[in-house]
């Protein structure tokens, strides 16, 4: 598909220079129809097809501000190329206010792909959005963030699919998009990311250039975390050719190696003591747990080096409740497809 075609998906049709808004509708409740926020820009000048999903968690809200902001400053005249915008992949999720699962089926919409035609309102809807919305495209951005008790460190991932050609052209978009950390992982392992069932991997096995995009949130609306990803894209879309000007990488990257769970053996209030982002050594101490005494019952410590990659927010813990996650990265091996653009930091 190239922009200088007309684009359609279902009944929804973008001809060259124009930007259409709709819905598609993919079942229905009792209250009426669910529907998918649709957004097509496509440019006057030749170029390829990127799509952006935001809110398959609709409450990790930078990722969908940053798809809604695109949805409405990208203009035709000054692209080549077209892009296919959904703000809000699940409109229940959205406005109901609930993280991660669907308050319809009580499924995660992000663990079912590729999904099925004859499933139930989430696979339908997952089947939908990769046959018909993504599949148009070469390229695609999922855009996630720091869901309500989860403070994240932002990063970008590509599941490795051994075609040389679409691996290596997905770890150039997840250099561009990230800040710092990349995760490019295999099939199976715990850096399988995105994972197995994720909306990511099943367009990378269709074909298309897929990567997760992570920032913070932590269930808020933070222009800062909002500007990952509305600049990781702009970035995307300059290596690209879609709109003017070169891509920039500040710094260099960290690849992730591993990445695992500490979790409280006791219950009782956590107090933190490292931040997203630090740098751990093995024994250091990472929160530790009172009791309903006020007694400190444990000191949380990390096994090994890392680094907090995702911090829960939650304030009181159960036996068995995670409370950091930490990544194991070593500075990312040259890449001379994006160390061209890359720029020391100031």
């Amino acid at each position: 598909m190239r922009a200088r075609e007309t684009i359609q998906i279902r009944d929804v049709t973008a001809g060259r220079g124009e930007t259409v808004k709709a819905f598609l509708t993919i079942g229905e409740t009792p209250n009426g129809p669910i529907r998918i926020p649709l957004v097509i820009i496509n440019g006057e000048g030749d170029g390829p097809v990127l799509c952006l999903t935001a809110g398959v968690h609709a409450t990790e809200y930078p990722s969908i501000a940053a798809a809604m902001r695109f949805a409405n400053e990208l203009q035709p005249d000054q692209l080549r190329g077209a892009v296919i915008v959904v703000p809000v992949v699940s409109m229940a999720m959205f406005q109901s206010r609930l993280p991660f699962i669907s308050p319809i089926d009580g499924l995660n919409l992000n663990k079912v792909a590729p999904g099925s035609a004859g499933g139930s309102i989430t696979e339908i809807l997952v089947h939908a959005l990769l046959t018909e919305v993504i599949a148009k495209a070469q390229y695609h951005v999922d855009l996630h963030a720091g869901d309500f008790g989860e403070m994240l460190l932002p990063f970008a991932g590509f599941p490795l699919t051994g075609n040389p050609d679409l691996d290596r052209r997905g770890e150039a978009l997840a250099r561009l998009f990230t800040p710092r950390l990349i995760s490019i992982g295999p099939e199976s392992g715990p850096l399988s990311l995105p994972f197995a069932g994720g909306l990511v991997r099943a367009a990378t096995r269709i074909g298309v250039v897929s990567i997760l995009g992570e920032s913070d949130g932590n269930g808020t609306l933070e222009e800062a975390d909002i500007g990952i990803h509305y600049d990781g894209v702009c970035n995307i879309m300059r290596y690209l050719g879609m709109i003017d000007g070169e891509p920039r990488i500040v710094g260099g990257r960290l690849k992730a190696t591993d990445r695992f769970v500490i979790r409280a053996t006791q219950s009782g209030l956590v107090r933190l003591k490292v931040a997203i982002g630090d740098t751990v050594s093995a024994g250091q101490e990472l929160a530790e747990i009172r009791n309903v005494f006020g007694e400190v019952v444990e000191v949380v410590r990390a096994p090994r080096p890392g680094m907090p990659g995702l911090i829960w927010s939650h304030k009181v813990v159960n036996t068995g409740d995670p409370v950091v996650r930490l990544w194991a990265a070593e500075p990312a091996p040259p890449f001379p497809e994006t160390d061209r653009f890359t720029r020391e930091a100031v």
